[in-house]
Order: C-alpha cells, then structure tokens, then sequence
C-alpha cells in the first residue's frame, strides 16, 4: 500500500481517524477545498483548504497574533510546553552518528529512533519538546525563493511516547497545538485550518493533521500508530505522537516580513545588506514574495516561472536574485557552521558531498553578485543571533571559517581548471545530462556556464546534482546459518574446551569462544584450536567464526581443545587504548569538528582517521603526542560501564559515538578516568590503568581523502622498537658521513643547499650557453669556461661547443664524430652533451 491508497482508505474512515473529540469542543468541522478536492477541519465556513497552492500567501505584509523575534518565539513556546508537563531536552547533533542510516538528522524523531520508538528504550523524558536543527538537502534550489526553504532548520519537536497506555494522544496533542497557537503566538482560532492527510516512513504510518495559517504550514502531529508486515500491519506496541513545526514559520508569521530568512537569520542579514546595499522598491518585493511563496522550482518549468514572474522590470529581477544570493549564503553558512562542528567535513563522498555542493553554490554567488562580507563575523553573527539557544556552536567559529576559507581555495582551483574546458565548450549544444555531469566530474557551477556560455541553466539543477542517497549504504554482510555463539571473550581465559557446530571453506565454528572476533577497528584474536593456527576471527551477525587454513579437518560435533595469544591482545588492547586518548587529544588539540571517522589498531601499530579539513601540521602532532603520553603517565583508571543507550547518551552526551553507530538499546561504555567515555566492544578491560599502555609515539600522517587525516602510531614495546631502530639507521648513516649522530641534521641541511646552489648553477650555465648560440651568427666557436666546476655531463675544461645549421652539439671531438651524431640524431635545431677526448689540447675547436 502507497500513501496514494492509504489517503484513499484513510478518507473512507475518516471518522475512525480524524474526527477528534477536541475538534468538536473547539467547533471544528470538516469541509472539502473546492479547488484541490482535500478535505480539512476548519472553524469557520471556507471554500479553500488554506494550501498555498490554493490561497496563496495571505501573512506577508498582513502580520498576525504576537510579533516575537526567532529565539523569542522558541522560549515563549518552550515555556507553555514545560509548564503544561513536558520536559524541554537538547537538541541532538546534526550529524547522526548514533544511526547507522542516516548522515544527518533530519527530523527530531530521527533522535528516539529506532530503540525508543520500538518501544525497547524509555525515552529521555515524556513528553517532550526538543529545538532539533534539521539538515536537508532536497530543496537546495528553492531556497531563498519561497521564503519558507532552508538547508538547515529548527523543527520543534513535540513528543509522546505511549508505551504500556494512551496517555496523551490525539485528542490531547491537537489541543496543545491549537494552545500554543492561540494563547502563547496570538493566532484567532478561526484562522487555524487542519489537514487531513496520512505518513509513512521506517516501515511505520499513520493518520496526520498538517495545521495552516494563511497558506503556511506550520506544523505536522504524527500519530505514528501502524507497522507494516509482511501480512499488511498491525498496531504498534508503542503509538507515538511525532509532531514537528517549523520555528521560522512561526516566528515569520507573525511578523509578517516578505522572507523568513529576515527573521531567523535578523543579525547576520543587516550585516549582509549594510555591506551590499540593496535597490528594491517595497511595494514590488511583497508583490514578488506573495508569487514566489507559491513556487516550487523543482517542479516549475521555465516557462512557467516566467509568466509567474512577469509582472516585473528586468532591474527588478535582477535585485531579487541579488537578494536570492544573500538568503541563500546565510542558510549555507549556518548549514556549514552546525555541521561542521558536529564533525562532518566538504568532501566528495557520502554527506560531506552536499556541504562542499552548498559551499560552491555559495562562492558562486558571492562572485556572480558581487557580495562582500567577512566569513568570520557572519558566522559570529549567526551565534549572537541564537544567543541562548545554539551558544554551544560558538566555540567552533574560528575552526569552520578556516574549513571554508580551505574549500574556497579548492574551488578556486577547480574553476582556474574549468575555464580552460569552457572555451573548448564554446559553440557546442549542451544538455541537461551535459551541464550535471560537467558539475559532477569537472566541479564548473551552472553560475560559470550561464555567464560565459550564455546557456539557459534548469531551475532545479543544485536538486539533480545532489547527493540523493542522503541515507547511508549498508555493506552486505556474510550470513551465517548457527546457533548465536555463547561469547566469553571479556573474561580474558586463555584455554578453554568447545564443541564444534559448524564447517566453513574458511574456518570453523564453535558452540562457544573466548576468541574476540574483529570489531571496532581492532583486530581479532589469533590462537590454537587443538594444533591447527587460527589466524583471525571475525563475527558475523551473532556467529563467531575462526579462520584457519585446514577446516575439513574438524568434524562437527567434535570437542576440541583452544588456546587464545592473550598475549598479543594485550599489545593490541594497549594500541586500542591509546586510540581513544589520541582522539581526545586531537579533539582538545584541533578542535571541536574532530570526530572518529575510522581505525584500525593491531599488534605493533595502529592507525587513527580523524574529521580535519587540513594537514595535521608537526607543532600539532607534537602538541598531541605530548597530550597522549601526559595522559598515559597519570595512569587514569579504565572502566567498563554498561547501561541503556539514554541514559548513556545523557551522562557521557554524543561523543561516546566515535566509532558510528553502535547497535543494541544496551551499551558498553569504556570510561578511561573521566577524561574519555565511549561506546566501544574493544577489550579494554585486560588494562587496569593508562600507565600500562607504556610509551605513545607518532610515526606517521598521511590524508586519507579530502576531510580525513590519518595519524600513524606505536606504543609500548613497538614504540620502544621503532625509536630503537631509528636510532640505529642514525648511527650507520653518521659513521658513513664521519660525524656524531648529533650533526647529522646540520650535515644533511648543508648536502641540500649544496646540492641546491649546483643545480641552480647547472641551470644558469644552460641558459647562458643557448642565449650564446642563438645570438651567435657563427658555425664554430669555443667558449670556455675554465672557472666553472664540472656540471653532469658538461667540463669546461676539454667539452666545447659548436653549432651547425641543422643542430647544436656541445662536446665534439672532431668533424666526423659531429656530422655522425648530428645525421643521426638532429631534427631540427637540438642540443646534444658528448664527451671530448681530454687529451685534445685545451681551447682548441673541432673544425666544421
């Protein structure tokens, strides 16, 4: 079933759905829109649903109820909502790293999901009501158009989460939504309309009410009441109340200004416009904001935008696409600033796809219009602007405007590169396809065709060039078809008696281990089964598999004998250890959008990929590796806690999610002395303490991809082995050069600048000589150069040089020899090195 058929059946029962008990206390009733055909609850007599597409923008210009700033308006509903039993939390993260599908949240139920929402974790509290910045990425195009659209926005989320029994439903949140609406924001109850309309997502739906006021939407109440199976569905155990509304449209209606974005993003807006003045006649801007709050420029053809648009001067279209910019450049930055801190970098891959595409579309802008600010103070500007409700992104500015000023240099780049393409594209048809895959593969923004190529570009391009897949790809994981091994590999045994349950081509499987199979980036135990090598283990689902070469010559049944190299996990579990001190450092170190974004930690080395917009420089490393080893030697004490994901999320807040997403509505928590908490299955518990990690030492960086840097690293008896072996290479190379290993710094810098001021001889001395011979009119001559040392194949002191009307040759012993390698080898004017015989007499030259 579609929500096409599930609207239909919905209409058909509607009395079972949406014919509430609050809607007849409020007199309510339901009426059918004559222009769209949708029916909709309503106090008063109408014709219309309310729709945009059907009113039209009725709020601009025409304020309603009480006029409230952003933060203001959020703070007077938060306060109805507490007061009347809700508890307000903090937002979640903007990056989703507690979800396993998702980049982004992109909606405040995304916070509960899927543990609460199942119904297998309480949630934090209930109700509740949440400010959650929400990133979506599939109306790029229509931002700074309709006024309503944005990249980044705050969804106020009400919730209820009726677990055992209904306690707060339908009736119950529709009248805090018509409370709020009216009592808190000054709306007459007569403006309010509700839709009927129906959801679906996440294998869940139910029965919607969409509120309008004046052709906006405010809000959505979700009653996520359905599950879908594979028989068709039933009820949820859990019915939960997944009411989202707009802040801006909140705020905006009631101050009644053409565009949203004047009032979410107040502060930074008249920076904007004191800098880049703006010639737009009043009147006309609301006429144009009431027309373009009805568009949709991802489904609007040209043409049509076009008759919509023109009842206006050229100037004038002109200014509002200026404008357009401007809007568009205070949604990205604060899309950038809130991402960005939360440890997602611009990059071409995965979610980090779409901040680098809003932040060309950004520089793009700037250069088309002309726009001038200073990065930085917008972006302080954004956090005074939300003063008390985002002061936490404050501490991130210094760090995101460096992270863009670094992709501003990228996109430079690539347009010098992409200049060089277009005037070989001058004169050709493109098409669609053309102009996607020009941005795709070559980086060059519509805004560079259109102005050099004179091309028309589609309005919707930013949404066809897009990362659709906004939800992560899942690998396809290996299946195996055993019982769930029992796993006891945390109690650290060394031998242990198991039965064999089943025979892989590659390994065999136990009814029981203490093996620890591969996870979290560390690598899986090696050991013995009975003689025969296991060389790995890793787990599939519950199963634990481990890989030997010969595994036909186990039968199933069998009982055998194991032993696990606890001694080896040690010197793993010290590399694991240290990994989560080396992330905190680096955060400390390099700042807030540092995030965990992979490793790998095994016997004598490990490695540690990090969120970081640009190479770690040697201060920074050393300033790490100083941190790391400091917290080493305050031999911290390591803890194991295990506890329900909320209540972890709650005491150690959403970094503990380093690693990604971790399943189970139970979580481990490694707590290494207050100082670090993460969600993590490593064995940490073979330490005591810190102290036993013993000496942390940086052996290399590398950059992984664009966002991600690697540190390289060594600890315990592996660091000591690599100091050792350095200092040995250092020896040899000093007794080679006869001097104290000391100087070997010194002596390797005046190598270079010898070797330096030689070739910048080298290059010099050629130059000289083709100057010579292309200004001499002579056949023969000899130019010597008895004070210049020898350079490659050149010696002043018995190479000469001659020049023929089909070549040059330096070095000649005689005619014969010339004329051979000249026939041979000249096409056309070349320069050839040859050696003399050094018996010829000195200044003497070979005769034509």
């Amino acid at each position: 079933m579609d929500k096409q058929q599930l609207r239909f059946l919905y209409n058909k029962e509607w009395k079972k759905h949406y014919d509430l008990e609050v809607f007849k206390e409020y007199g309510f009733q339901r009426r059918q829109c004559k222009k769209c055909g949708r029916y909709f609850w309503s106090v008063e007599e109408r014709d219309l649903c309310g729709d945009p597409a059907c009113v039209g923008y009725q709020f601009i210009g025409e304020p309603i109820g009480k006029k409230r700033g952003y933060v203001e308006t959020w703070k007077a509903i938060e306060q109805y909502f507490v007061s009347t039993g809700h508890t307000s939390i903090k937002p979640y993260p903007t990056v989703a790293r507690w979800r396993d599908d998702l980049y982004f949240t992109i909606a405040s139920i995304n916070d509960f999901q899927p543990y609460v929402v199942s119904g297998e974790l309480d949630p934090p509290a209930n109700p509740l009501i949440v400010p959650q910045p929400s990133i979506r990425f599939s109306d790029i195009d229509n931002v700074g158009v309709t006024g309503r659209h944005y990249t980044n926005f705050v969804m106020i989320g009400q919730h209820a989460f009726n677990k055992d029994k209904l306690f707060y439903w339908k009736n119950e949140a529709i009248e805090h939504d018509i409370n709020y609406l009216t009592k808190v924001l000054g709306i007459p109850l007569n403006e309010i309309v509700f839709h009927e309309d129906v959801w679906m997502g996440g294998g869940n739906f139910g029965p919607s009410l969409e509120y309008f006021v004046r052709g906006l939407e405010l809000g959505n109440c979700v009653f996520m009441q359905y599950e879908i199976t594979e028989d068709g569905y039933r009820e949820l155990k859990t019915k939960v109340i997944d009411m989202g509304a707009g802040l801006s449209r909140l705020a905006w209606i009631t101050s009644g200004a053409p565009m949203s974005y004047e009032i979410v993003f107040e502060k930074p807006y008249l920076y904007l416009t004191k800098l880049n003045p703006l010639e737009v006649d009043q009147e006309s801007y609301l006429r144009y904001a009431k027309i373009a709050g009805g568009l949709n420029v991802d489904e609007a053809t040209p043409e049509e935008i076009n008759r919509l648009l023109s009842g206006f001067t050229e100037e004038e279209l002109k200014a509002f696409e200026r404008l357009r910019a401007m809007f568009s450049i205070l949604d990205h930055t604060s899309t950038l600033l809130f991402t960005i801190r939360d440890g997602m970098m611009p990059s071409n891959a995965g979610g980090g796809y779409n901040l680098r595409l809003i932040a060309r579309r950004m520089f793009a802008f700037e250069e088309t219009y002309g726009i001038e600010y200073d990065l930085h103070r917008l972006l302080e500007l954004h956090i005074e602007n939300w003063k008390g409700l985002f002061d936490e992104y404050g501490e991130a500015v210094d760090v995101v405007a460096e992270v863009i000023e670094e992709e501003r240099k990228k996109y430079k780049k690539t347009k010098e590169r992409a200049q060089r393409l277009i005037k070989k594209l001058k004169g050709k048809k493109l098409t669609t396809q053309d102009l996607v895959r020009l941005y795709q593969s070559e980086g060059i923004n519509p805004e560079l065709l259109k102005k050099e190529l004179n091309i028309e570009i589609p309005p919707n391009f930013y949404d066809l060039v897009r990362q659709k897949d906004e939800v992560k790809k899942k690998q396809v994981q290996r299946t195996l078809n055993y019982p769930e091994t029992k796993k006891y590999y945390y109690d650290n045994k060394e031998e242990f008696e198991a039965t064999v349950i089943g025979i892989e081509e590659d390994g065999i499987v136990l009814d029981k281990t203490y093996f620890y199979p591969e996870g979290g980036g560390q690598v899986g135990d090696q050991g013995y089964i009975e003689d025969e090598f296991v060389y790995d283990t890793k787990k599939y689902g519950n199963v634990v598999l481990h890989l030997v070469k010969n595994p036909k010559r186990f039968s199933v049944g069998q009982r055998v004998k194991a032993k696990v190299d606890l001694a080896r996990r040690k010197r793993i579990t010290k590399h694991h250890t240290a990994a989560h001190l080396l992330t905190k450092a680096a955060y400390e170190i390099l700042g807030p959008h540092v995030w965990q974004a992979g490793a790998k930690k095994e016997e004598t080395k490990a490695h540690m990929d990090l969120t970081h917009y640009k190479r770690i420089t040697d201060e920074e490393l050393e300033r790490i590796e100083r941190r790391v080893n400091e917290k080493i030697m305050e031999a911290l004490p390591i803890e194991i806690e295990v506890m329900p994901r909320t209540a972890a999320e709650q005491k150690h807040g959403f970094r503990i999610y380093q690693g990604g997403a971790v399943p189970g509505k139970i979580l481990r928590i490694v707590n290494i002395g207050g100082y670090d908490a993460e969600a993590c299955g490593g064995t940490h518990n073979m330490l005591k303490h810190t102290g036993e990690i013993g000496f942390f030492k940086i052996v290399k960086r590398e950059s992984v991809q664009d966002g991600v840097q690697r540190i390289v690293y060594k600890v315990g008896e592996a660091a000591l082995d690599y100091i050792q072996e350095r200092e040995r290479k250092e020896r040899a190379a000093a007794k080679e050069l006869s001097i104290e290993p000391e100087l070997l710094p010194e002596t390797a810098l005046k190598f270079f600048h010898l070797w330096k001021d030689e070739k910048k001889a080298k290059e010099a001395l050629i130059a000289h000589i083709k100057k010579e011979i292309e200004e001499s009119e002579q056949l023969e001559y000899n130019l010597p150069f008895l004070t210049l040392r020898e350079f490659g194949g050149f010696n002043p002191k018995h190479d000469k040089i001659v020049r023929l009307k089909d070549g040059m040759l330096i070095g000649g012993p005689n005619k014969d020899e010339i004329v051979k390698r000249l026939g041979v080898e000249a096409k056309g004017k070349h320069y050839y090195i040859v050696r003399d015989s050094p018996k010829e007499k000195e200044g003497s030259s070979p005769k034509e």
